[in-house]
């Protein structure tokens, strides 16, 4: 059994060198291309956040304004519902495109080392 788990093992390693070997095998000009499509990726979906953000801001707004315009068919517990989904929702988009952003710039600084820049 002890022999299975050595044998086991060894193998692992000997796949985990081969598939380690093909990343690094790669030219720098390469490496640093992907670096960059994974710079422009961060940036799309930073700036669709933007979307997702503007969209919750303005249902907020066209939500109080119908609150505001007939109080009877819409309750103010309704409208703090509304605001507090809408918070959350900016929040985290917020959080998210922060995230992304210095992603995008982790990967074209990346991108420079491997250039020589």
């Amino acid at each position: 059994m002890k022999t299975l788990s050595i044998v086991i093992l060894g193998l692992a390693i000997m796949v985990g060198s081969l598939v380690t070997q093909n990343v690094y095998a790669a030219e720098p000009s390469q490496v640093a291309a992907d670096h960059l499509a994974m710079a422009k990726s961060y940036e799309e979906k930073a700036a669709a956040l933007d979307a997702v953000i503007a969209e919750h801001e303005q249902m907020k707004k066209e939500y109080k304004s119908k609150f505001f315009i007939n109080e009877k068919a819409t309750p103010m517990s309704g409208l703090k519902k509304m605001n507090a989904h809408c918070d959350a929702i900016i929040k985290d988009a917020k959080k998210l495109k922060a995230e992304y952003l210095d992603f995008e710039k982790w990967h074209e600084m990346r991108a420079k080392e491997l250039q020589g820049k």
